[in-house]
């Protein structure tokens, strides 16, 4: 394959998973009919997908970490790290409700943890250490991950292309100086509805989430989006989702970190 079909390859795969974030009719999977065979092209598709986001006025900024735990990672084929994904500004949402858009396809909200930066984080040798030092504070969060393939993601290649799957993050208000809590120990309790459905600890995030912050600083290379001073870092990946489906809403509690809420509307 010539350097020009595979560029021809990268942009059309790129421009059916951008069509199918607009317009909620999901697309083939690109791993499982062989458009993107390796991990790099699969972030190759994904960074193509992102500068489409671009075009229409959003900003670059900062990463995802998702597939943060080995649980995670084991439901899924091929993963055998975290995959990395791009925040962009119209992901990041203060307002608690989530209109019933006819864009989503497959919404489920999980926990996580924004990471704002108050000073660079470089890589490659980043450890937990650093990445304190660098942050500024943290917000508690509900990613709502969606799948843009067909019946979701048949391996991690088909995840890495769609932007690691991040479709908008919901913020709680109250931002948290992270040296005050111990983020390898701090409890979880998601509810929907009122019900529990899932509990658990920030430390499934490779045993810390700062190991996962420091884990992006290593593994993002020289990709033109360094994590300066004011980026945001998100952590997600260390429970298990929940379906968010019209009318519901899902809450969650971080020991120590505060409340994210979001509502979907009926």
């Amino acid at each position: 394959m010539t350097a020009h079909q595979d560029a021809d390859t990268t942009h059309g795969t790129a421009a059916r998973l951008y069509s199918a974030h607009r317009t909620g009719e999901p697309t083939a999977s690109p791993g499982r009919e062989g458009t993107v065979t390796t991990l790099a092209d699969a972030y190759r598709v994904q960074a193509e997908v992102v500068r489409l986001h671009t075009t229409e006025g959003e900003r670059i900024r900062g990463l995802k970490v998702g597939l943060a735990s080995s649980t995670a990672r084991r439901a899924l084929e091929g993963a055998t790290e975290p995959v990395l994904g791009r925040l962009t500004s119209g992901m990041l949402r203060t307002t608690q409700l989530l209109p019933a858009a006819d864009e989503l396809i497959r919404p489920r909200a999980e926990p996580a943890l924004l990471f704002v930066l108050g000073a660079p984080l470089e890589g490659p040798g980043a450890n937990a250490a650093d990445a304190l030092r660098a942050v500024e504070f943290v917000l508690p969060a509900l990613e709502i991950t969606d799948s843009r393939v067909e019946d979701g993601p048949a391996t991690v290649l088909d995840l890495a292309a769609d932007n690691a799957g991040c479709h908008s993050v919901v913020l709680g208000t109250e931002p948290v100086k992270p040296a005050g809590t111990d983020l390898r120990l701090a409890g979880y309790v998601l509810h929907r509805d009122g019900a529990v459905v899932a509990t658990g600890a920030t430390g499934m995030a490779l045993g810390s989430p700062l190991a996962a912050l420091a884990w992006a600083a290593n593994a993002r290379g020289d990709d033109g989006f360094p994590l300066t001073a004011g980026s945001s870092v998100l952590v997600s990946g260390f429970a298990t989702p929940t379906e968010l489906p019209p009318g519901s809403t899902v809450t969650a509690s971080l020991a120590g970190l505060g409340t994210a809420t979001v509502t979907r509307a009926g």
